[in-house]
């Protein structure tokens, strides 16, 4: 058996050790959740407010008089109505562009 000096020496160097693996563990944890809530906040805020509402229409003249209205003759005249401005450019998901369908009306 071990003298009582002696044990207790090894006791308080055990005890010394494992505070020295608890300290690292308890900061990695600390700084893994830090991360997760700065990661949670950014997605959250970072979400651009809406610009413009999108409003609806009703259309009540039938289709076809507006088919009847369009003739080729005024199709050809028509001017194209003014698009927004964009300036910036923004962050998310790039959609490919798809190619026209083979049954376009345009093609036939």
């Amino acid at each position: 058996m071990l003298p009582v000096p002696s044990f207790l020496k090894e006791r308080t160097v055990m005890s010394r050790q494992q505070k020295l693996i608890y300290l690292p563990l308890a900061g990695t944890i600390l700084l893994c959740l830090l991360v997760g809530v700065y990661l949670a906040a950014w997605k959250r805020f970072s979400k651009p407010a809406p610009s413009a509402r999108i409003i609806k229409h009703s259309v009540e003249t039938p289709a076809g008089d507006a088919l009847k209205y369009w003739t080729a003759d005024k199709m050809r005249n028509a001017k194209a109505a003014p698009l927004p401005q964009v300036n910036d450019l923004e962050r998310g998901k790039q959609h490919p562009r798809r190619p026209p369908h083979a049954s376009s009306p345009h093609q036939a």
